[in-house]
């Protein structure tokens, strides 16, 4: 514990603080050019996020995909449904439907409950597949109810079969999973355990109430008499779902799907926007020399509102008029303004709608959709190829290949500036930047504590020699006072 003053009556602790405030002055101007470093690697950072999700969604603009899209229609829903999972080319199909893919049913007969009380269990095997080479076991053990039994079959997911107890009929029914010709609900015939389950459970002796094989899809497709097992499977880049039998025929119709296509284009523009918007933003940001970082001492005589305020001038400008990202927005705004050359026709975005704003908007790009619209129904290669163009050379390059070889420089230039935050360890210019700020506050940490001890030391001395010195003028007095007195 530091108590001085005892002898002086000065205030030595005040003292000694004034005297560190004014040597930690140089401490804090590298305080706070770490954290305006910190601050500014943070920033870029940022911006890295933006450019890398613009990255991405211009990744599948160079996809001759995107724009391949397509869509199909059905003249009639309740019978026929379609839906475009592949390349499907453009055309029309004419689809009858005289028969739907069916599965295989066996229904018990009533009183199974009752039988069942009496059946001393066993393993029961069973298949949903005519052309299955083995039965699953199912085992049921003595005094099993019914509702354990349908839910071992139900759960077997390899075995394929569904079944539900009936309370009304008590009766159990089996239905296959799969439906067509080869869907079955069999019984292993040469298992004595099953034909007892068989005969002496479900049965009673008697007959299936029901028992059906599955049954195939009958169609036609542009007159060509077919089939499938399913009533749902893929044809020519079509998933088609048949829903109901009918005399009618459906007319399935395969267009190109221009919506989608106008909407990716409109996305591309919109995030562009955004993404120039939000660098331009960091470009001209004003900046506030007056407002340095605040150190832990000066926030302690301001409230967090005060704070909140002073930090949002301190963090304003940093990345001004930086040249990287000046760079970075002026190859974007060049790529997107520059003819492709080797594209016929629409060979520039000012073709299919797409125009640049006036200088004061820095680069913002404004869309007449019903130009792209246009565009695109009624030449969509040449869309396509504007912007996926693979030209050996920058101008023979489609916009998306350019967008994506300028931002994947600039994302490695940024990178190497400010380094990733998921990085074990970054080696970064801000990074190494700030390594070193904090090894001079490491070394200037322990010097100020220290020098402090020191200034410390000369005022207990100055203390102690005070006291003696008290001591001695106290004794001299009572000597003259002794003489004086004889």
């Amino acid at each position: 514990m530091r108590i001085g003053g005892l002898a002086s009556g000065f205030d030595t602790e005040q003292i000694v603080n004034q005297l560190m405030e004014v040597e930690r002055l140089p401490l804090d101007r590298i305080y706070q050019q770490k954290v305006r470093t910190e601050w500014q690697r943070d920033q870029y950072r940022a911006l890295m996020t933006k450019i890398t999700s613009f990255r991405d969604l211009v990744f599948n603009m160079q996809l001759q995909s995107t724009y391949l899209v397509r869509q199909v229609s059905s003249s009639d829903e309740s019978a026929v449904k379609a839906q475009v999972v592949g390349n499907a080319p453009y055309g029309s199909y004419e689809i009858k439907v005289s028969k739907l893919a069916t599965a295989a049913t066996k229904i018990s007969a009533g009183g199974v409950s009752e039988r069942l009380a009496d059946f001393s269990g066993g393993t029961v095997y069973l298949r949903a597949h005519a052309e299955a080479e083995e039965y699953v076991a199912v085992d049921i053990e003595p005094g099993e109810d019914i509702d354990s039994i349908v839910q071992k079959i139900n759960q077997n997911k390899e075995l394929g079969i569904t079944v539900f107890y009936d309370e009304a009929t008590d009766s159990l029914a089996f239905r296959s999973n799969a439906t067509g010709a080869n869907a079955r609900v069999d019984f292993r015939a040469d298992d004595p355990e099953t034909q007892s389950f068989v005969n002496d459970v479900l049965l009673g002796g008697g007959t299936w109430v029901e028992d059906v094989m599955g049954g195939n899809a009958e169609f036609e497709i542009n007159g060509l008499a077919t089939y499938r097992e399913s009533n749902s499977f893929t044809f020519s880049g079509l998933a088609i779902s048949l829903q109901s039998e009918s005399d009618k025929t459906v007319r399935l119709e395969v267009v190109q799907d221009t919506d989608q296509i106008v909407d990716s284009i409109k996305t591309m523009v919109e995030k562009y926007n955004e993404l120039i918007a939000e660098i331009q933003g960091k470009l001209t940001e004003p900046y506030y020399r007056d407002y340095p970082p605040l150190t832990e001492a000066q926030k302690k005589d301001m409230d967090e509102q005060e704070i909140e305020l002073w930090e949002e001038k301190a963090k304003s400008g940093l990345l001004r008029s930086d040249r990287m990202l000046t760079n970075l927005v002026s190859d974007l705004r060049q790529a997107m303004g520059s003819v492709v050359n080797g594209v016929d026709g629409m060979n520039s975005l000012r073709k299919i709608g797409i125009t640049t704003g006036a200088w004061f908007e820095y680069g913002k790009l404004h869309l007449d959709e019903t130009k792209l619209r246009n565009a695109v129904e009624s030449n969509p290669d040449q869309v396509m190829a504007l912007f996926t163009n693979n030209g050996d050379t920058e101008q023979t390059r489609g916009i998306a290949r350019r967008l994506d070889s300028i931002m994947t420089t600039g994302l490695d230039r940024l990178d190497k500036t400010a380094g990733k935050s998921t990085t074990l360890y970054d080696k970064s210019k801000l990074s190494e930047k700030i390594r070193s700020y904090e090894r001079q506050i490491e070394a200037m940490e322990e010097r100020l504590t220290q020098l402090e001890n020191r200034y410390w030391m000369q005022f207990v001395a100055m203390e102690r020699a005070l006291q003696q010195m008290y001591a001695q003028s106290d004794w001299l007095h009572q000597q003259l006072a002794a003489m004086s007195n004889g």
